[in-house]
């Protein structure tokens, strides 16, 4: 009875043990099954960027075929003297190096030399053609702008009657393109090579799996002659397989969900991404307008200033004509005490009147001889820019922007102004020497006439006239014309440069008297 039961403990361990080992060489088989799949996958993918390279190999074998037959449309030649000197060059020849011919007859090689190849390279070269010899080979050159270019270069000499070269033809074709294609495809082939290598390494990787795989299949096999001997002991270990089974499968279905919760995140990061990627386009957007905004806000600032300071400048013209009111007024005030004075004294200087006849008279002659030279000393300046303003508008009108061109406009017609008030001017000087010439004057033609000129002064100005219809005036022109140019340039210069002005002028009653009204 003992001996029995000890058999059964026994047999009961061995189920045990026979258990664990099944449970270590399924997880075993496991492992090696996934680490077969890893295997598989990637060498798969080291097929396909194998074959990709092949593909890019053949891209490039084929980039250097059209490059080989764009070079064999083009050829570059030039001629050189036995020193070297170059005699000719044809237009691919200047094309390339970026030099005219000019900058190239005359010269030797060296005008290209880009530095790449060594002395004794170079006199291998003229060496071989000093013999008489063709020369074949490849240089890397130098064009004028700095950028460098490589000739496929055939150097011809030509001899004379006693063997020597009197002179030497290079030809050459442009192979830049395909060195670059050959620096690319020797890059090609060390990736492919790096590829053929992790390829063989994962090969004997994977034989070593398959070996792994031999030797488990065999314990598997023998474990499998192990388990039909004990069938019949294994009905608890195949309950706790079917159970264990069972987990496996909820695991599975949990894995599912959380692949699924797992894709429905990555969708809603990815709608996430592309709200990002519209919202940063709106604040790119938003940061340039406010940079405009930024942009025009300085501008507007500048304008401020610049109008300010027009707005201090006619606030300090009215302060001095203030000044200059109240210094008249006082003047005015010293006049009229001095006007008494003058009654006084006027009988006194009645009787000296006479005396004074004689010196007035010669004071009149030389006051008009003052005058005249005055005018013309004033005039004769006027009349040279005048001159060279038409000069310069007809020999270099074409050649002036439209800016010179208004400036030079600007000063023909204040020149002209001013020419017109010193003739006005010198005929006021003479308006007490000789009688006025009066006649009976169109007021609303002198004032138009006047106007023309500040208008084109004060185009900046938001000024508007209002000029009522004025009556004709028994008068002499010249005088007329200078009081209502003195009025006229005097409302102006009071205004406002800003603000929109109404400046009115208006006859008041019937004795035909004028009124001037200003406002801002």
């Amino acid at each position: 009875m003992n001996a029995h039961e000890k058999t059964k403990d026994e047999l009961i361990k061995e189920l045990q043990e026979l258990q664990q080992k099944l449970i270590i060489a399924n997880k075993e088989l496991v492992f090696q099954n996934e680490e077969k799949e890893k295997r598989v996958a990637e060498l798969i993918i080291a097929n396909k960027e194998l074959n990709q390279s092949a593909e890019l190999l053949q891209e490039n074998l084929k980039e250097i075929s059209d490059y080989k037959y764009a070079l064999d449309e083009s050829t570059i030649i030039a001629i050189t003297d036995q020193k070297g000197i170059i005699e000719k060059a044809n237009s691919n020849f200047c094309k390339i190096s970026k030099y005219s011919e000019e900058e190239l007859i005359g010269q030797d090689h060296r005008i290209i030399n880009s530095g790449y190849h060594t002395k004794e390279f170079i006199r291998d070269l003229w060496v071989t053609i000093a013999n008489g010899k063709i020369w074949k080979g490849e240089l890397k050159n130098k064009a004028k702008d700095g950028n460098f270019y490589w000739m496929d270069t055939t150097i011809v000499p030509f001899l004379n009657e006693e063997g020597k070269p009197y002179q030497y033809l290079a030809i050459r074709t442009d192979i830049t393109d395909r060195k670059e294609a050959e620096e690319n495809l020797i890059q090609r082939t060390a990736q492919l090579g790096t590829a053929n290598k992790e390829l063989a390494f994962q090969n004997k990787e994977k034989e070593k799996r398959a070996a792994e795989l031999i030797i488990a299949n065999k314990g598997l096999a023998f474990q499998n002659d192990e388990k039909e001997k004990r069938a019949d002991e294994l009905g608890i270990a195949n309950v706790e397989l079917a159970f264990q089974n069972e987990e496996k499968e909820k695991r599975a279905a949990e894995l599912i969900i959380a692949n699924k919760e797992l894709a429905f995140q990555n969708n809603e990061k990815e709608k996430r991404a592309a709200e990002l990627i519209i919202a940063n386009k709106e604040l790119a957007y938003q940061n340039e307008e406010k940079e405009k905004r930024a942009a025009e806000l300085v501008i507007a600032n500048k304008e401020l200033a610049f109008q300010n300071k027009l707005k201090e400048k006619r606030a300090a013209e009215l302060i001095i004509a203030n000044k200059e009111l109240i210094f008249q007024n006082e003047e005015k005030e010293k006049r009229a005490a001095e006007l008494v004075i003058a009654n006084k004294e006027l009988v006194f200087q009645n009787r000296e009147k006479k005396k004074r006849a004689a010196e007035l008279v010669i004071a009149n002659k030389e006051m008009e001889a003052f005058s005249y030279s005055v005018s013309h000393d004033l005039s004769a300046p006027l009349r040279h820019i005048n001159g060279y303003v038409e000069l310069l508008l007809s020999r270099f009108y074409d050649f002036l922007p439209d800016k010179a061109r208004q400036y030079l406009n600007k000063i023909a017609d204040s020149a002209s102004q001013m020419a017109t008030l010193i003739d006005d001017l010198l005929q006021f000087s003479r308006s007490g020497l000789q009688e006025m010439r009066l006649a009976d004057l169109d007021m609303n033609i002198i004032v138009q006439e006047v106007l023309v000129p500040i208008k084109q002064d004060n185009r900046e100005r938001n000024i508007e006239w209002r000029i009522a219809t004025l009556p004709h005036v028994y008068g002499d022109h010249a005088m007329l014309r200078l009081v209502w140019t003195n009025l006229l340039s005097n409302a102006v210069k009071f205004t406002r440069t800003r603000k929109k002005t109404i400046i009115e002028i208006n006859v008041i009653d019937e004795n035909d008297a004028f009124i001037f009204s200003i406002r801002d």
